[in-house]
């Protein structure tokens, strides 16, 4: 058997299933940590396997053992992206005894706060900076879970279809202006609240509800 000698193969114990598992979900992962460090630097167009596999140290042809493609990475870091978005705003979203405005307030800031503190995850989940990427069933439903979850307070409020396109249009507009224009500080950050008092007022003054 492929030249081995047999008391060399007796020898050998072939690796657990749980093991092969594990380590495959570890180099994935750090498959991953390296996309993600190579996307700060280079962006999200000039991730190249070639780079990933040199920061693993991995040929490049190795990397497709665990990706596919480059669109299976930038599925995994935008499944991986919403996942955390659902976490940082459910942890942070003070919950249904407080006043339903004011936790829509609180919510704007959440999700502008996770915006600006990674930019290139910005870009992959709420931009089109790689016109060609689209995500695959299991990673959208995700995304619109991590939707759901961020429009929850103004929805409590009666917010509807065009309501949250504009909410979203507003604070996504003061989150691009913030990295573009003052990154780091907060010139836009502070126009937050009054951004969500605009769709506030709108959806109440339209349901005839009082904040």
């Amino acid at each position: 058997m492929s030249g081995i000698p047999t008391s060399v193969q007796e020898t050998v114990a072939p690796v657990p299933a749980g093991r092969r598992a594990a380590n495959h979900a570890a180099a994935r992962s750090e498959i991953l940590d390296a996309a993600r460090a190579a996307a700060a630097e280079h962006g999200l167009a000039g991730l190249r396997m070639r780079d990933l596999g040199a920061r693993v140290g991995m040929r490049a042809q190795s990397i497709y053992t665990y990706f596919p493609s480059k669109g299976a990475i930038l599925d995994a870091l935008f499944r991986q992206g919403n996942e955390a978005f659902i976490e940082w705003m459910t942890d942070g979203d003070p919950g249904t005894t407080v006043d339903p405005s004011e936790r829509a307030r609180v919510g704007a800031h959440r999700y502008f706060a996770f915006c600006v503190a990674d930019p290139v995850r910005h870009q992959l989940l709420f931009q089109r900076t790689v016109p060609d990427f689209t995500p695959s069933e299991e990673s959208y439903a995700v995304a619109v879970r991590a939707y759901e979850v961020g429009f929850a307070p103004l929805v409590a409020l009666g917010a509807t279809g065009e309501d949250l396109d504009l909410a979203s249009a507003l604070v996504g507009g003061l989150v691009a202006q913030q990295l573009a224009n003052d990154p780091g500080g907060d010139r836009w950050a502070r126009l937050v609240d009054r951004a969500v008092d605009l769709i506030i007022t709108t959806v109440t003054d339209r349901n005839g509800r009082t904040t």
